[in-house]
């Protein structure tokens, strides 16, 4: 196996153990902040004399985390104010990440057997052939080890 087939295996078991832990973690519906705070029992005014800021300028972020506009950097600091640490991921939607290599490879796979069965069938040759979707799992299994330069073209 070669070290880049490897750091991507790595890389693959590093998401797909985020995916699992993430799976369990829903969003609160106040927010990740807000929810912090009760937890720990610190108040607003607390958090911002924390941060250096207005109490406004909490409740500010806190609307922008409900929102989806705050900066990661702005959510890693008010973690920091209150003793925790902010954690994230890329995880995949649905499935581990090979579920999205092979989807891929089934792509690029599809569109080289239908083309290649539109010759073959204009030139008569398409007898005793097997299915088209057994020849596309094949080539697409190889199409996902190679993974050639234009993979995710």
């Amino acid at each position: 196996m070669s070290v880049s087939r490897a750091k991507q295996r790595q890389a693959e078991g590093k998401i797909n153990q985020a995916r699992q832990v993430a799976q369990a973690l829903a969003k609160p519906l106040g927010g990740w902040i807000a929810t912090f705070q009760e937890a720990i029992g610190m108040s607003a005014p607390a958090l911002a004399e924390r941060l250096g800021v207005s109490r406004n300028s909490v409740y500010s972020s806190i609307q922008n985390e409900q929102a989806g506009t705050i900066s990661l950097n702005q959510l890693d600091k008010m973690a920091e104010a209150m003793g925790g640490k902010l954690v994230y991921a890329i995880i995949p939607r649905e499935g581990p990440v090979v579920e999205i290599v092979m989807a891929q490879a089934r792509k690029k796979a599809r569109r080289i057997i239908q083309r290649t069965r539109a010759h073959m069938a204009l030139e008569e040759q398409t007898e005793g052939l097997r299915s088209q979707e057994e020849m596309i799992e094949e080539l697409a299994g190889e199409i996902a080890r190679q993974m050639p330069r234009d993979f995710w073209k």
